[in-house]
């Protein structure tokens, strides 16, 4: 996608910049970035209407997870609450209050601190700066009310349940190759945010996905029995 306007550009090459930078230049990188958004008028009133109803540690909340040992980080789907997150852990970074380094090391290890970096900039950055460009081009609905499904929740026993068979699942899918395991990492986190949700729509349909994943590539076959019986159990599977 080519972007074009002044304010887009220089937000693009921000996070270039950002993204590139070595990690002795990260501090300054994230500032400049921080300075472009607050200097373009398109920005700031994105900005404006992103923070409007916004809950900024409620969200954070739900956004950070663990499962076993492993961080997980969830960006949220709906586009204006990912850019209102990410741009106020961003300026949290930048006022010292967390160290961008060390959530990167946390959220995404790898092999090196640079490696990191560059993985957080991929999973964060990029649909942040996506989200906003697009607002900026393709405009953003400022109303104030917004109907939501209503959720139907699970118990409360289900999560603690079903916690060692996340860890297997994750433990299992981290040995087979890497370019087949993206998707069934993906999905294992999003079954433990449905699962922290307690939303029963969302568990029931991205567990169906992921047992036929794991099934056709015949991983973790006692773990998907037992899961499938706690759905019964918990009243979340037919």
């Amino acid at each position: 996608m080519a972007y074009s306007g002044e304010g887009v550009n220089a937000l693009v090459c921000a996070v270039d910049d950002l993204e590139n930078a070595s990690l002795i230049y990260v501090d300054l990188r994230l500032r400049a970035l921080l300075r472009c958004l607050s200097y373009y008028e398109e920005f700031k009133n994105v900005l404006t209407i992103c923070y409007r109803g916004f809950d900024y540690e409620a969200e954070k909340a739900r956004a950070l997870g663990r499962i076993g040992d492993t961080y997980v980080f969830r960006l949220p789907n709906q586009q204006k609450a990912l850019v209102a997150l990410v741009s106020n852990m961003l300026l949290e970074f930048d006022a010292g209050e967390s160290d961008i380094l060390s959530f990167a090391v946390a959220y995404y290890p790898t092999e090196s601190k640079q490696d990191s970096f560059s993985q957080f900039c991929a999973k964060v950055i990029e649909p942040f700066k996506r989200a906003i460009v697009d607002f900026v081009w393709e405009g953003i609905d400022d109303g104030a009310h917004n109907i939501k499904r209503v959720a139907e929740l699970a118990p409360n026993g289900l999560r603690p349940q079903t916690e060692h068979h996340l860890i297997s699942m994750m433990n299992a899918v981290k040995d087979i190759a890497p370019d087949s395991r993206g998707d069934l990492l993906m999905m294992i986190e999003g079954l433990a945010a449905a699962l922290d949700s307690r939303d029963s729509l969302m568990i029931k349909c991205i567990w169906q996905g992921l047992r036929l994943m794991l099934n056709d590539r015949k991983l973790c076959s006692k773990d998907v029995r037992e899961m499938d019986e706690l759905m019964r159990l918990y009243l979340i599977a037919k």
